[in-house]
């Protein structure tokens, strides 16, 4: 029998090559698969890519808390829901309470720094400082998410005696937190303070993966400037100039369309993490004193 494969091709011209439209459909497919590849990786992940916790032992954190004057801050069914610095009960001066959102890494005690900040820029108002520690951080359980962080602030502001004028402070993903909150608890919020905060979180992810169609699958967008319209106290808004993080376009279209009293403070030359440290204390007595005064 003749070997089939020594027949020669009849038109005689061989294996057809492909088309350089099938080469571009090639490229495209191969483009393709790799976006979709990486939209699966950030829709499964997103929130391991969002939230950053640190964690420790409730035993280890306490005796942190005690080194810092700090005490555990309990609910009424005895869980640790964060840290409190209290002002001394016979203070003269007017009470006040600040409670703190922080940001998206670390825990609670990371921001005791702000007692020394906070007292000097209101020397004339006898402080009560609450950190709230967010479920999945610390030594709190539970999950980090939207949903759970703004039903722990919501605790937490109710655990605040009710006497004392509260001031939400807000740090980066903290201030989505804090302007939910202050949104669902308009009368019993004194005023924001909100450092680094953005206008939606759904805009600085789209702003950072910009051929993503990230708002469309994003779980937690954080929509600040829509819970702000719940909202008409008093807010002060810090940004930092050069942050690469939040860029302080987005804080400044939360200022811009936020219509109750407001003022925004830009610290030149810093970035997203700087303003702990780093903003001057005229910074701070300015903003406190805004939200204070009114």
């Amino acid at each position: 029998m003749a070997d089939s494969s020594l027949v020669p091709d009849p038109g005689g011209l061989g294996p057809a090559r492909p088309t350089a439209l099938t080469r571009l459909w090639q490229v495209l497919r191969i483009v393709i698969l790799v976006w979709l590849g990486l939209l699966a990786f950030l829709a499964l992940s997103q929130r391991s890519m969002i939230y950053l916790p640190s964690k420790s032992d409730a035993a280890t954190l306490d005796r942190e808390a005690a080194t810092r004057g700090f005490e555990p801050w309990k609910n009424t069914a005895g869980d640790t829901i964060g840290y409190r610095n209290l002002a001394a009960p016979d203070d003269p001066r007017p009470p006040a309470a600040v409670l703190i959102t922080h940001g998206n890494a670390g825990y609670a005690l990371h921001r005791t720094d702000y007692v020394t900040i906070l007292r000097t820029a209101a020397p004339d108002r006898a402080l009560s400082i609450y950190v709230l520690e967010y479920p999945g951080y610390g030594a709190r359980s539970g999950r980090p998410s939207q949903a759970h962080f703004l039903a722990a602030a919501n605790e937490a502001l109710a655990q605040i005696p009710a006497s004392l004028p509260v001031i939400l402070l807000g740090e980066s993903i903290g201030t989505g937190v804090a302007c939910a909150t202050a949104s669902a608890n308009a009368e019993r919020v004194s005023g924001l303070l909100l450092l680094t905060p953005f206008d939606s979180l759904a805009n600085v992810a789209q702003h950072h993966y910009p051929l993503l169609p990230v708002r469309w699958i994003l779980r937690d967008q954080y929509p600040a400037e829509e819970w702000l319209k719940n909202y008409h106290g008093p807010v002060a808004i810090v940004l930092a100039e050069d942050d690469t993080i939040v860029p302080a376009k987005f804080g400044q279209k939360l200022h811009h369309t936020y219509h109750g009293p407001k003022k925004l403070i830009i610290a030149g030359d810093a970035d997203h993490n700087d303003l702990l440290h780093t903003l001057p204390p005229p910074a701070w007595k300015e903003a406190i004193t805004f939200l204070l005064n009114l």
